[in-house]
């Protein structure tokens, strides 16, 4: 695949799950700060973006779940250690599933 189609598919896979944290943020939480929007958008377009160029020769799906996870490693850490919030963490990994679930079945859409 040309290098101009794959950083393109890979932005699109990027931008679609950053739109989605922030759409979900602005509504589930309309008085956060524009900075924690900011912040997480960029973080999920940043790993939209990884994942879709990272080819580990497993399925799509599972490979993006896999790396998906271990970006959202210092999330974890941040939000729940540090934090003390333990209970976070569940929702946090679940959220993670979701995302990377989603970000693989875009990544093999676009791979056709």
């Amino acid at each position: 695949m040309k290098r101009k189609v794959r950083i393109r598919n890979a932005s699109i896979v990027g931008i679609i799950p950053a739109t989605l944290e922030g759409l979900l943020i602005y509504f589930a939480d309309p008085l956060a700060g524009k900075w924690i929007l900011i912040q997480s958008m960029l973080f999920w377009f940043g790993c939209g973006f990884v994942v879709y160029l990272i080819d580990l020769e497993y399925k799509r799906i599972l490979t993006s779940v896999l790396l998906t996870i271990l970006l959202n490693i210092p999330w974890y850490i941040a939000l729940t250690v540090v934090a003390n919030k333990p209970e976070h963490l569940i929702p946090l990994i679940a959220s993670s599933l979701i995302m990377g679930t989603f970000i693989g079945f875009v990544a093999s859409r676009l791979d056709r």
